[in-house]
């Protein structure tokens, strides 16, 4: 198994993967959407799931929504091992039926969405953070908080609100008020928002993830871009985070790249 990390009383491998390859979300273009819903099925979704534990990858993080939900429930009662990071709904008005159903299919962690996070933020509602963790915290599973701003993650820091880990974009892609590199969603790639978000991070108290290390593609043209990617994010993390990938594996095994990756990285970075 790759090296780890500990939140609340789980060990989870400082590489993780995430599930937006399953439902056709790229961050890039229809195109790209197309080609993945038509690629994961049931079947290869599991496939690749597989692939990823046999590369020492042991949890997956996803929204606890369907139908992402449910496959990744199915996985586990077939015999999959991996632990679920679940992401909770949008909404401060769902939150609470999102969180009791999502429940139901045992996640191993809940973190705040990062666009609920993100929405607070803009709406100058980030006290409602701490009542929110408190909701997860009592449902005995350990709580995170998700943001693309760095400015939320700052917050949480210093209002003590303690979360057992964070998951942190390094592309604010909610962030308003810019042009460059729009994609289709309306979401904002901006390399600029990268040193920032790296920064933040080196000073949160809880184990962090990295999320679009590799800019949803923009940093894969090829695979030395990709390692170089895992190089500078463990190199600018403080010692013992880790980073959250999607994996598309129709063209090339990306679980076993990626974790040789991050084990060349974290050997660099850490000695």
């Amino acid at each position: 198994m790759l090296p780890t990390m500990k939140i609340g009383d789980l060990h989870v491998t400082r590489l993780i993967v995430g599930s937006n390859p399953f439902t056709g979300k790229s961050h890039r273009n229809a195109a790209t959407d197309a080609d993945m819903r038509s690629y994961f099925d049931e079947e290869t979704a599991f496939a690749m799931l597989r692939k990823c534990e046999e590369a020492g990858i042991n949890a997956v993080q996803s929204r606890g929504s369907q139908p992402v939900m449910g496959l990744i429930h199915r996985y586990r009662l077939s015999g999959g091992n991996l632990l679920w990071l679940a992401q909770s709904g949008k909404s401060v008005a769902t939150f609470d039926l999102e969180l009791d159903e999502m429940m139901k299919y045992d996640p191993s962690a809940v973190c705040i969405h990062g666009e609920l996070a993100d929405e607070l933020y803009l709406n100058g509602r980030l006290g409602l953070l701490g009542g929110l963790l408190d909701k997860i915290r009592r449902k005995n599973v350990p709580c995170g908080i998700c943001a693309h701003f760095p400015e939320v993650l700052s917050y949480a820091e210093e209002a003590g609100l303690k979360p057992d880990y964070y998951m942190a974009s390094l592309y604010n892609l909610t962030q308003p008020d810019r042009s460059h590199d729009v994609n289709p969603t309306g979401e904002r790639f901006e390399a600029s928002d990268i040193p920032k978000m790296y920064e933040v991070i080196r000073h949160l108290s809880a184990p962090t993830f990295a999320l679009k290390i590799l800019g949803a593609g923009r940093r894969c043209e090829t695979q030395d871009q990709v390692r170089a990617a895992f190089f500078e994010a463990f190199k600018c993390m403080k010692k013992g985070d880790g980073v959250l990938v999607g994996m598309f594996d129709k063209y090339i095994d990306q679980p076993r790249l990626n974790a040789q990756y991050t084990l060349d990285a974290i050997r660099e970075a850490e000695g």
